[in-house]
C-alpha cells in the first residue's frame, strides 16, 4: 500500500472503531458482492461468453442472493489499478483491506470481454462499460459513497424518517377544464443527451404536471454546501442531473420520489438539494418525500420506498417502513378508498418478470386496506404493462393475484435492451420494444402520460399512453378507467 492508502485505511479503521454497528453491514456487503459477481459469471457462462471453466459457486449461493449490477465491483476492489479515478482508487484499496474482501473469481480475459462488448441481460440491462451502462465505473464510485454513508453514519435526519408533520394534500388542476395531464418518468436523472431528449418530448406534449419516479445518478450526491458532503466523492449529482436539468417552467408543478441510488449518499442530495433548496422546482412537495395529489374524487399517492430500505442489499428492495411507522401511519390516517387510488413508488411491487412478489406490495396493501386501483413504479429499467389480473405462483407460498393496473416506467434515460425474460410471459401484456438503429441492441427511452378527465366533479376517465423516442405518437395507449 502507498502512504496515501495507508493513511486512508487508518482513517477508516478509526471511524469503524467509533461506529461498530457499521461492521455487520460492511461484512454483509462483502458477501453480497461475492454473490453478485457469481450472478454475472453464471450469466456469461450460460450465454456462451465465459472463457475458461466455470468457477465454483460461493458457499450457500442461491440465485438472487446478489445483483448483477454489482457484478464487477469485487474485481475492481481486487484490481485497483483498473480504477480510472485516483481518488476513488485510494479509498477502494483501503476499503478492500478494511472489509477483508474475498478474492474475485472474475478473470482478466473475461473482464476484457465486457470492456469490448455489449451484452443484454434477461431483464434488458446493458452489460458493458459504456457510459451509464451497468459496468460504467461511475456506479462503483456511487457504491463507495454508500460505504462512506455506512461508515460515517451520515444518513439524512440521522436515519429517522423525516416526517415531523403530515403533508398537505395538493389539488390538481389542468390548463383544460376538467382535465389533468401528468407525465410520469422514471430513472431519468442522468443529466445527459438521453434524458434531455426524453424531457424535450415530455415538454412538447405540454402536460400539466411532471412526476419523477426516482433515481438520480450515479448516487444523487449533495453539493459541497450540504451537511455531511465532506464524506462524499463526485459531488453535485442531484443538482446537475435533476434540479438544473428539470424544465424551469414546471417549477411548482413537479414532484420527485426518493430512490435506492439517492440513498447511497444518505439521501442528503435528495432532501437538501431537490426538496428543501431555495428555488427548487419541486417546492409543491413541501419538503416531504411522499405526497398526496387529488383530482375528481381520486388520489395519487406518492410514497418513499427507499428511506426505510437497507444498505445490506444496497437499497435494492422497496420498503415504506413498519406498520406502525410514520409513513404507514400517515397512509392509514388518510382513509383513502383503494379503488380510487393510484400509487407511485420508485421500487417495484413485484419482480419485473413476475417471478416473485416483493414485501413492498403487502406493506402498501396493509396501509391502504387493499390493493390500489393502479400502481406505477420505476427501478427496473424498462417500460412494462402487466396483465390484469397478474397471477404469481411461487414455490412453497400461496399464489398471489391482483387486479391492480401495474406498470413499470423505469426507462427514462438509462441504456436498456429487449428483456427476453418478458417474452412469452403470461403476466406481461406489453414491453417497450422500439429498437434504436443498428448496430445498437438498445431500445428507445421513454415515459408515460396519464390523462385524467372529470365530469360533474368526479373522475370519468383515465387514459394511459406510453411514448418513446421512436415517434411523436404514443407507442401504446388505452383507457384504464371509464366511470
Amino acid at each position: 500500500m502507498t502512504l496515501e492508502q495507508q493513511q486512508k485505511l487508518a482513517e477508516l479503521e478509526l471511524q469503524l472503531a467509533k461506529n461498530p454497528k457499521a461492521a455487520a453491514t460492511l461484512f454483509s456487503l462483502s458477501g453480497y458482492l461475492l454473490s453478485s459477481e457469481y450472478e454475472l459469471i453464471l450469466f456469461m457462462y450460460n450465454n456462451g461468453n465465459w472463457q475458461g471453466p466455470l468457477p465454483p459457486a460461493p458457499a450457500g449461493f442461491q440465485a438472487g442472493d446478489g445483483s448483477i449490477e454489482f457484478g464487477l465491483f469485487l474485481y475492481w476492489f481486487n484490481n485497483p489499478s483498473l480504477i480510472d479515478s485516483f481518488e476513488i482508487m485510494i479509498v477502494a484499496v483501503a476499503l478492500d483491506k478494511l472489509m477483508k474482501l474475498p478474492d474475485s473469481q472474475m478473470t482478466a480475459v473475461n473482464y476484457e470481454f465486457l470492456c469490448n462488448n455489449e451484452l443484454i441481460y434477461v431483464d434488458g440491462t446493458v452489460l458493458s462499460t459504456e457510459t451509464y451502462a451497468t459496468y460504467d465505473q461511475g456506479w462503483f464510485a456511487a457504491f463507495i459513497n454508500l460505504l462512506q454513508t455506512v461508515l460515517y453514519d451520515t444518513w439524512y435526519n440521522k436515519g429517522n424518517f423525516p416526517f415531523a408533520s403530515n403533508p398537505a394534500p395538493v389539488a390538481l388542476s389542468g390548463a383544460a377544464a376538467n382535465t389533468v395531464n401528468i407525465a410520469l418518468v422514471g430513472d431519468w436523472g442522468t443529466g445527459d443527451a438521453a434524458s434531455a431528449t426524453v424531457m424535450q418530448q415530455i415538454v412538447s406534449l405540454n402536460p400539466d404536471y411532471i412526476i419523477h419516479l426516482g433515481d438520480v445518478y450515479y448516487g444523487g450526491t449533495p453539493t459541497a454546501n450540504d451537511p455531511n458532503s465532506s464524506h462524499y466523492y463526485v459531488l453535485n449529482e442531484e443538482v446537475n442531473n435533476l434540479v438544473q436539468a428539470w424544465p424551469a417552467q414546471y417549477a411548482g408543478r413537479s414532484f420527485t420520489l426518493n430512490s435506492n441510488h439517492e440513498m447511497y449518499s444518505g439521501a442528503n442530495g435528495y432532501f437538501y438539494d431537490a426538496l428543501l433548496a431555495s428555488g427548487t422546482p419541486f417546492n409543491a412537495q413541501q419538503g416531504f418525500s411522499c405526497f398526496l395529489l387529488q383530482f375528481g374524487g381520486w388520489n395519487i399517492l406518492g410514497l418513499d420506498s427507499a428511506f426505510n430500505g437497507t444498505s445490506l442489499d444496497a437499497f435494492m428492495s422497496g420498503n415504506i417502513g413498519d406498520a406502525g411507522g410514520a409513513q404507514a401511519t400517515w397512509i392509514k390516517s388518510l382513509n383513502l378508498n383503494p379503488a380510487k387510488t393510484i400509487v407511485l413508488t420508485h421500487h417495484t411491487g413485484f419482480e419485473y418478470d413476475c417471478s416473485s412478489v416483493d414485501n413492498l406490495w403487502s406493506q402498501v396493501n396493509a396501509a391502504l386496506g387493499n390493493d390500489p386501483y393502479a400502481w406505477y413504479w420505476g427501478h427496473a429499467h424498462n417500460g412494462i404493462v402487466y396483465n390484469n389480473p397478474v397471477t404469481i405462483n411461487t414455490s412453497g407460498q400461496s399464489s398471489f393475484s391482483t387486479n391492480t393496473y401495474a406498470r413499470c416506467a423505469g426507462h427514462g434515460a438509462l441504456p436498456y435492451g429487449l428483456a427476453t425474460a418478458l417474452q412469452n410471459n403470461p403476466n406481461i401484456l406489453w414491453q417497450a420494444a422500439s429498437a434504436q438503429p443498428a448496430p445498437s441492441q438498445q431500445v428507445y427511452n421513454g415515459f408515460v402520460m396519464l390523462t385524467l378527465q372529470a365530469s360533474n366533479g368526479q373522475l370519468a376517465n383515465i387514459t394511459e399512453a406510453f411514448y418513446d423516442g421512436s415517434s411523436t405518437m404514443p407507442t401504446r395507449s388505452e383507457s384504464i378507467y371509464a366511470g
